[in-house]
């Protein structure tokens, strides 16, 4: 296993030959029970990131999601249609239920959202991808890209028609009482005949933390529903969510964490020194949002020479609207206020870590923000007629936008409005299987986003050899975007800066090519980048007017034998410009498991894999901005973040245990760093359930 090769003592090499023995050895006892071996059905391609465009289909209400043993009997008992919805167009793609089997226990890990992953440690808490195209453009209120994997978005939510009242929740929890970490989810839907669907999702985060002043929680309610008829399309969603960290600075002393028999005393790691105490960052998010589309068709009695069959709705074209409000706010406050001396001036104690201070009092910077966005639409439906081998989306939309910020002269805050129009559309082939693509452009013709434009496509296609479906596809991209307000002004205690931007210019193609026989999948892609924003080694914000290019190749290769399976996923990347844009060459995600059938009943998992990036300066964490940053002074890599678990799956439960950080029984010296000053969670044993329920 290559990613255990830093200074393995051959005594625990002899432990992992002994460990992955005792795995096999278990797993042939359970065969005297009655092992069924898995076919081919059984393993799914877990798809990666590449297609930017959702894909559509006009038959949506046909499509039944069926994922055989990787699914479990959520479809067996209740047939479910389950989509997402374009926030723009009203138009309905169709998407996966969110309850597969494998790897299940890596959903409950920030480690487990990208190969690579940036994060303070406890579930809930800032963190980025290390892999640069796994980012999503910068959001309009910049502050919510630390939290974009916990936000909830109306065009993220799987909306559902079901035939029977359908309910899963979920749980999973780490740590004694004193470290606790727990996530609770649950989903409540069900139809009132066979066109009002209405559901709540609820997402509950507590996560004390493993070291001091570190705790997280988050309150995700979010109240959602649909219409669907042959002429009517109408969909409900609002979201109330706050998200609240405190924030400790980073550990001061990492000896505390690579040579802990250096400190010559017993600790944990709540005793480890942390530089801020009393301090903490809270984001509150509330959306609302509402979509109506009307369909205009004609009806279509389907009949043979025999029979006269039933008549149905053809839909030829959409009238749609569509109406988002946010309200959303950031405040950064600190009760660490005890007066020390520093070089001989007074000041309060979280005030020594910064260089300037913009105002005497208390550190506390509050901001919020509301859009308001209106839109309307007009579809031609894809295939309503043989010779239509398209569909056609054109769009409008208004965008108004409300700031209240300190103000950087005098007492109070400040007001700031904006508006923006954009004009686009869609142009998209999802029926057949020779050729499918998605084109979408929009302009900004008016206000804040004047000039702003993205051309965006991706195109697919494939051919059968033997029976099985090999497919290329590829994806490019043009965009011209406009900096947001908050990149251009920002006034605080610690930060201040009124810049004015230049357009950032980014220009992306790529593809991917999946093979079936070789359970392998091949992706590639180049991005240039001009007048990049980023934030500087001393934290301040910066635009690189040169170009910079960014190359990724990715190689997906899961290899199986009987009920051993060893699944790779490896990414090269390589920056023209590392002190602006920062990655590891390698990284790496490795999972070496045994996976079975036992009695007929219980779907067993049981193996250890591993995180793994090589050795870079990775981006620094500011928490009075709440970004991170291109800190040029500690690297941080070449060491795994690794799991031994077992994973099973019982009629309509799925439940894991597992050992977290396992990799720190092994390796020495422990570097288990994720950023500079933050280590992720010490050694701790995990466990989570998941019940779906139908009646």
């Amino acid at each position: 296993m290559a990613f255990f090769y830093v200074d393995l003592h051959p005594m625990k090499e002899k432990l992992l030959i002994i460990f992955f023995a005792w795995m096999i050895g278990l797993t042939v006892a359970l065969s005297q029970a009655r092992i069924i071996m898995p076919d081919s059905s059984q393993i799914t391609t877990n798809p990666d990131s590449l297609d930017l465009l959702p894909r559509q289909s006009s038959s949506l209400d046909h499509l039944i999601h069926d994922h055989g043993a990787e699914a479990d009997s959520l479809q067996k008992m209740a047939q479910m249609t389950i989509w997402r919805i374009d926030t723009r167009t009203g138009n309905r793609l169709p998407a996966v239920s969110d309850t597969l089997l494998h790897n299940f226990q890596q959903t409950v890990l920030p480690d487990g959202q990208s190969v690579a992953m940036g994060f303070l440690a406890p579930l809930g808490a800032p963190m980025f991808s290390k892999i640069f195209f796994d980012r999503e453009e910068t959001e309009t209120f910049v502050f919510n890209n630390a939290y974009s994997y916990y936000l909830k978005e109306p065009r993220d939510l799987l909306f559902v028609n079901t035939r029977v009242p359908y309910s899963r929740l979920n749980y999973h929890r780490a740590g004694s009482k004193q470290t606790r970490e727990e996530q609770f989810e649950a989903r409540l839907t069900s139809n009132f005949g066979k066109k009002l669907n209405v559901g709540l999702d609820v997402d509950l985060i507590n996560a004390r933390g493993f070291y001091a002043s570190q705790s997280v929680k988050h309150n995700n309610f979010t109240l959602f529903g649909n219409y669907i008829s042959d002429k009517i399309e109408a969909h409900a969603f609002m979201n109330l969510g706050s998200l609240s960290n405190f924030e400790n600075g980073g550990i001061t002393d990492e000896l505390f964490i690579t040579d802990p028999q250096a400190i010559q005393q017993s600790f944990t790691s709540k005793d480890i020194p942390v530089k801020f105490t009393n301090t903490w960052n809270s984001v509150g998010n509330n959306r609302y949002f509402l979509s109506g589309r009307y369909n205009l068709g004609y009806k279509e009695i389907a009949s043979d020479s025999l029979h006269k069959g039933p008549e149905h709705f053809v839909p030829v074209a959409s009238i749609g609207f569509s109406s988002e409000f946010t309200q959303q706010h950031r405040r950064f406050l600190s009760y660490d206020t005890a007066y020390v001396d520093v070089e001989g001036v007074r000041m309060q104690r979280i005030d020594q870590f910064y260089k300037n201070r913009f105002y005497d009092e208390a550190v506390d910077d509050s901001i919020r923000f509301t859009s308001v966005k209106n839109s309307v639409s007009l579809s031609l439906r894809e295939g309503f007629k043989e010779w239509v081998k398209f569909g056609l989306t054109a769009f409008l939309e208004y965008d108004l936008r409300n700031y209240s910020l300190r103000d950087s002269i005098g007492p109070g805050y400040r007001q700031y409005r904006e508006s923006a129009v954009t004009v686009g559309g869609v142009l998209n082939k999802q029926q057949g299987d020779n050729l499918l693509f998605n084109l979408r452009a929009d302009l900004g013709v008016l206000g804040a986003n004047l000039g702003e434009f993205r051309a965006m496509g991706d195109v697919e296609t494939g051919f059968d050899i033997a029976g099985r479906r090999t497919t290329l596809s590829a994806e490019a991209y043009i965009k011209n975007l406009r900096p947001k307000y908050l990149q251009d002004h920002y006034y605080s205690k610690y930060f201040k800066w009124d810049r004015d931007f230049g357009d950032i210019r980014r220009v992306y193609v790529g593809g991917k090519l999946h093979i079936p026989f070789t359970n392998t999948t091949l992706s590639a892609g180049v991005e240039n980048l001009q007048n990049f924003i980023y934030f500087d080694r001393d934290k301040n914000i910066q635009q690189e007017n040169a170009s910079i290019q960014v190359l990724t190749a990715r190689v997906e290769q899961n290899l199986r034998l009987g009920v051993f399976n060893w699944d790779n996923e490896v990414v090269y990347q390589t920056s023209s410009d590392e002190a602006v844009v920062p990655v590891p060459t390698l990284s790496l995600y490795s999972n070496m498991y045994l996976k079975t059938k036992i009695v007929n009943e219980l779907t067993l998992q049981l193996g250890v894999d591993a995180h793994y990036h090589t050795r870079y300066f990775a981006p620094g964490y500011e928490p009075a901005l709440l970004q991170f940053y291109n800190q040029q002074e500690k690297e941080i890599g070449n060491y795994p973040i690794s799991t031994v678990y077992a994973n099973m799956h019982l009629k309509q439960t799925r439940f894991f245990v597992m050992f977290y950080n396992v990799a720190t029984k092994l390796i020495k010296p422990q570097e288990y760093f994720s950023l500079p000053g933050y280590p992720v969670n010490p050694f701790v044993f995990k466990m989570g359930l998941s019940v779906n329920l139908h009646n």
